[in-house]
């Protein structure tokens, strides 16, 4: 009995020293895997550190390219190198050490661009968000935002000021979030769209230029005071017109109408007139499509009141990225002409001046009694991460790809 119990006692004595040394081991292990994880997580945050940095010299200065070399940070170092991809786009990279571990972070941004907004006004004046309206994308007002009825914003919403809420009747619907105090300005000038177009792009002079756009490709154009009369066109494809899809009118308007197949940017200093629907080749809402149109003037977009574009049921359609630096999209008459068809937008809309194209009456059930029915603002989501060549930018890049 004596010699069962001291071998009993023997066994789990063993069991025990076995034991303890396996949780000796384990804790052992733990500690230096929580060593290992520590000091290659520190190494992963210098390298984001280093691109913070990064992203702080290109907000201070677009053209900053010089990187940074072996400098000291949080007991690491980092190296940041800044490479041209081309089509304006940079990869910047972040390399960093901490306690022997080595880790990266890099980032592509590209100069952010007004195309990215549905619709992005500094002043809606008096014109309003009624029942039927509809914005499918990134939304900014640099002004007040006057809402009546209920319209809705499926992306997100941000103004400078506030919202006015017509005879606080008005129950907009923010399906992305809505946001106040945000501060996005125009820019000074249209310098950059005409220098694409001097720099591999078409600039004309001395006349209003007319574009009519064909499925195949093909453009017929001209340039001359007869207007759409049937003498004096052009024919060329789109890739002979501009070989890098900017056009630039000095002095005069452009005239546009008809169906893109490809990409393509007209710019003037002027006024920009839409003579009939201006539509693409693939409607991007419906799947793949490779046309992307930038409208971008000076002064006013106007959507003509002539035959085409008149009548009850008769809709317009526009699919474009659309700038108006100093004023923005109107139509014309539009307190003066009949009930039109339905207004359709595709792409987004970057204005000054919120435009009128039609009034209203009534307060929580508004009713358009002259200019366009509202048919819906659809956004292009591809401007998220792509913009029309030439069109205008902030003066600063967004992140549109990050690895780690």
């Amino acid at each position: 009995m004596g010699r069962s119990s001291l071998i009993m006692v023997l066994g789990f004595s063993t069991a025990l020293l076995m034991i303890g040394s396996n949780i000796s081991k384990v804790s052992s292990a733990g500690m230096e895997n929580y060593a290992i994880y520590n000091d290659a997580a520190i190494s992963h945050a210098i390298a984001g550190a280093g691109i913070n940095l990064a992203a702080r010299a290109l907000y201070e200065d677009p053209n900053w390219t010089q990187g940074f070399s072996n400098k000291s940070f949080g007991g690491g170092k980092f190296n940041v190198t800044v490479i041209d991809l081309g089509n304006e786009r940079k990869r910047v990279t972040a390399l960093a050490t901490y306690a022997g571990y080595t880790r990266s972070v890099s980032v592509v941004v590209q100069p952010s661009s007004f195309s990215r907004y549905a619709y992005y006004s500094s002043d809606d004046q008096n014109g309003y968000w009624i029942t039927g309206d509809t914005v499918w994308g990134p939304f900014h007002c640099n002004n007040y935002l006057n809402v009546a009825g209920t319209p809705v914003f499926e992306g997100r919403a941000t103004c400078l000021k506030g919202m006015n809420n017509y005879q606080g009747l008005a129950r907009p619907k923010f399906l992305g979030g809505y946001d106040q105090g945000i501060d996005v300005k125009l820019p000074l000038n249209l310098l950059r769209t005409k220098q694409k177009a001097q720099a591999g792009g078409r600039v004309f002079n001395g006349e209003n230029l007319y574009i009519e756009l064909h499925a195949s490709g093909w453009i017929r154009w001209k340039s001359d005071a007869s207007g759409w009369g049937d003498f004096g066109w052009n024919w060329d494809h789109i890739h002979d017109l501009t070989d890098n899809g900017v056009v630039w009118v000095d002095g005069k308007d452009i005239h546009v109408k008809g169906t893109l197949n490809g990409v393509l940017t007209l710019g003037t200093t002027q006024d920009i007139w839409l003579d009939d629907d201006v539509v693409y080749a693939a409607d991007p809402r419906l799947g793949y499509s490779n046309d992307m149109l930038g409208l971008v003037a000076n002064q006013k977009i106007w959507i003509t009141d002539n035959a085409a574009n008149n009548g009850p049921g008769n809709n317009f359609t526009l699919m474009a990225s659309v700038f108006s630096r100093t004023d923005g999209l109107w139509a014309q008459n539009y307190n003066s002409r009949g009930v039109e068809g339905k207004m359709i937008t595709v792409g987004g809309l970057t204005q000054k001046i919120g435009g009128y194209t039609g009034v209203f009456s009534g307060g929580q059930n508004p009713t358009v009694i002259q200019g366009f029915e509202p048919g819906g603002t659809y956004y292009d989501q591809r401007l998220l991460n792509t913009a029309p060549p030439g069109f205008p930018t902030t003066g600063q890049y967004e992140i549109v790809s990050w690895f780690e």
